[in-house]
């Protein structure tokens, strides 16, 4: 994926993700495990909601707000414009990554919020919210930093590890955290 300093934050949401999302589906099984189903999302940025319809588990289709989608992620511009200028895109790209039967069930049946709190380098920090089908309760908040983030999305680690290790920290409601799991393995 190529972003710069000079990609936008519609830039990204508009053609790069939609294209990106698009080589991660058709390098993947997604089109022969998710045939009959559609996943929606929406990534929401300072209010402008970015919605894309994933459907057969091969074709995208990029539209407006979509008010029942499975998966809302709210972030200020900010922070992605942030997120675009240092590349650290995993969390956000790493959910098209490997789409499973396993990983859209969970996503269908889970319900709630959660926000990850993605520590950088430098010492800031960037906030990524998730909603599940609408929920925003029961709630949990994961800590940690963009490095043992990209590694969680490219299946280096996984949550357990990360949590055990104490480089991931949770607060609010354990057993939803604990049934976030699938999302991420």
């Amino acid at each position: 994926m190529v972003t710069t300093s000079n990609t936008t934050v519609e830039q990204f949401l508009t053609e790069i993700m939609p294209k990106e999302a698009l080589d991660m589906l058709q390098n993947s099984n997604a089109p022969e495990e998710l045939s009959g189903t559609e996943i929606t999302m929406v990534v929401e940025v300072d209010g402008k909601s970015y919605g894309f319809k994933v459907k057969d588990g091969k074709d995208i289709t990029p539209c407006g707000d979509i008010p029942t989608a499975m998966l809302r992620l709210k972030i200020s511009g900010s922070d992605l414009k942030k997120m675009i200028d240092t590349n650290n895109l995993d969390m956000l790209l790493g959910m098209q990554k490997d789409l499973t039967r396993a990983r859209y069930n969970a996503l269908s049946s889970l319900k709630g919020s959660f926000i990850a709190k993605l520590k950088n380098d430098d010492g800031s920090e960037f906030t990524i919210e998730a909603i599940l089908n609408g929920a925003t309760s029961p709630q949990s908040i994961f800590r940690m930093s963009t490095k043992d983030s990209a590694a969680l999305m490219k299946k280096e680690t996984n949550p357990v590890n990360l949590f055990m290790s104490g480089a991931m920290k949770i607060e609010g409601d354990m057993s939803f955290a604990m049934a976030t799991q699938p999302l991420f393995t």
